[in-house]
């Protein structure tokens, strides 16, 4: 994966990001697809590992979940070359692969169209046997479709438009509702507490006894007072951010 400049050190990281205001005028032009995802179901890899006999799952740093192997059937040639897939996990033992990213050797993710890549994961597709080991996990494609044939999200789903052009990112529409933003009553203490088995710098927002999920951090003074606070909890402030549907860290009282 490092090879190709994917993963969390990888120059690509994933393969998506959330749509800003200066996009709309390229989706009312540009030629793309729709899709609606789960919320809050983060793109990971499934890499087809050359010459061990095994593929692997990699989620995203912010997921619950560990890594694990998935024993397939594939032609040796497949096992030769080795494979990547972005590809999201959901609670229903499904794996749904959305996009190729590595194929043959080739980084086709950055030089090959969407249209193009998706003709290969049907070629992966018609190839692929799961193994009986894989324990009730099934194995899907993404499903796609024209703007004009999608419906509008309900809460649980977010929308997705991948642009068929090469080299970039498929982007993230939130359809937030305006009456479900959550509230924090003036006066509550907040604290952030660390997600150890995700990363040294995954933090969550805590009130009282009640999670309010992982914690959003978009300064590096902010990540830095997070990683030389002590304790177990660090008192906050926080506000919640529609755009990427979390509670956004906004001070550290251990920090002033």
């Amino acid at each position: 994966m490092g090879k190709f400049g994917w993963g969390p050190r990888g120059r690509h990281i994933g393969v998506s990001r959330m749509m800003s205001e200066s996009d709309k005028s390229m989706i009312a032009t540009a030629k793309l697809v729709a899709s609606q995802r789960p919320r809050g179901k983060l793109s990971g890899f499934l890499v087809i590992v050359p010459c061990v006999g095994y593929a692997v799952f990699i989620p995203p740093i912010a997921a619950k979940i560990s890594p694990f192997r998935l024993r397939l059937r594939l032609p040796e040639q497949v096992w030769d070359d080795g494979a990547i897939f972005s590809a999201y996990f959901v609670k229903e033992k499904r794996l749904v692969l959305e996009d190729v990213l590595v194929w043959q050797q080739k980084p086709v993710w950055n030089t090959t169209s969407f249209a193009e890549r998706w003709k290969l994961m049907g070629e992966f597709l018609t190839m692929l046997h799961p193994d009986s080991a894989l324990q009730g996990l099934t194995i899907e494609p993404a499903v796609y479709t024209s703007l004009a044939a999608i419906s509008e999200p309900d809460e649980h789903s977010v929308l997705e438009f991948v642009p068929n052009a090469p080299n970039q990112k498929r982007l993230i529409c939130l359809m937030s509702n305006e009456t479900k933003t959550p509230v924090i009553p003036s006066g509550t203490s907040l604290v952030a507490k660390r997600e150890a088995t995700m990363g040294p710098d995954v933090f969550s927002v805590w009130r009282g006894e009640e999670k309010l999920g992982l914690g959003l951090v978009r300064t590096l003074a902010i990540s830095r007072a997070l990683r030389t606070a002590t304790g177990t909890t660090i008192p906050i402030d926080a506000v919640w951010n529609k755009g990427f549907d979390k509670w956004e860290i906004t001070k550290i009282a251990s920090s002033l």
